[in-house]
């Protein structure tokens, strides 16, 4: 099996153990993995449903948010010298359009640089079926 097929493994598998959570890792319920182009990637998608609306029926940004922060720290967990224990520090996210129920986004993570105390990483979120960007995040980790 190719190293890209073990890493998508793993990492299918860290989001599938987070589903059987009691705790809050329970948001990568519904989250598959896609891809992993290289170390420090990672490409997810996810079926919006009812219990990820807010009250305007639209993608509710607390849920972009949490995925900017869970799923960024997914992409870092596949690079090879990964830190042992992250904390967060920063989040910023930017909303440019909503998603609806029914519509599948993408999430694209990617680790911009993994120094000596800190990572810095940022996700975008596209709608699957035509590519229109959702969000932008920008997540800043200490890493030990």
């Amino acid at each position: 099996m190719s190293t890209s097929r073990n890493i998508l493994r793993t990492l299918q598998d860290l989001i599938t153990l987070g589903q059987k959570s009691e705790k809050f890792n329970r948001i990568f319920e519904g989250i598959r993995v896609v891809s992993s182009r290289k170390p420090g990637h990672i490409q997810c998608e996810l079926d919006i449903e009812e219990r990820h609306l807010n009250r305007n029926d639209t993608l509710h940004g607390g849920m972009i948010s949490s995925l900017t922060d869970s799923v960024s720290t997914l992409a870092l967990e596949t690079i090879e010298r990964k830190p042992l224990k992250s904390a967060s520090i920063e989040l910023s996210v930017s909303f440019l359009k909503a998603a609806k129920k029914g519509e599948t986004i993408l999430i694209d993570a990617e680790t911009v640089k993994l120094g000596r105390t800190l990572a810095f990483l940022s996700v975008e979120f596209r709608n699957k079926q035509n590519n229109e960007l959702l969000a932008t995040g920008k997540h800043t980790k200490y890493v030990s």
